[in-house]
């Protein structure tokens, strides 16, 4: 609810989007579910993800590998590993106005981490 408001005041329209394979796949879930399930219960949400991955079949395991959030602009971004058929992927649920601009901050991060 914050956030919905937060965005209406600051006018950006923020979606979420699954990214696997070098592309971005729209994924239709409502803004609170995806922040509680991100806070609480990340491999659950997962569960909502897998219906827009339909090149990953035969998943045997997902794990996930780290969890971004800039809590300036309010976006958040959750990889996973994915363990199928083929071998291991990761997938990205990506929540920004920007998707490609909070990949890049992402991967900025991770070379923080290391």
């Amino acid at each position: 609810m914050l956030i919905d408001i937060l965005n209406a005041i600051w006018g950006r329209n923020m979606d979420t989007w699954v990214y696997v394979f070098d592309e971005f796949k729209p994924l239709d879930i409502d803004r609170g579910t995806l922040f509680k399930l991100a806070e609480k219960d990340p491999l659950k949400l997962f569960e909502l993800v897998k219906k827009v991955l339909l090149d990953v079949k035969g998943i045997s395991n997902v794990k996930v590998y780290d969890i971004y959030f800039d809590p300036h602009n309010l976006e958040l971004l959750i990889e996973y590993l994915v363990t199928y058929k083929l071998g291991e992927v990761s997938v990205k649920v990506i929540h920004s106005q920007d998707p490609v601009a909070t990949l890049k901050k992402y991967y900025e991060y991770e070379k923080t981490k290391k």
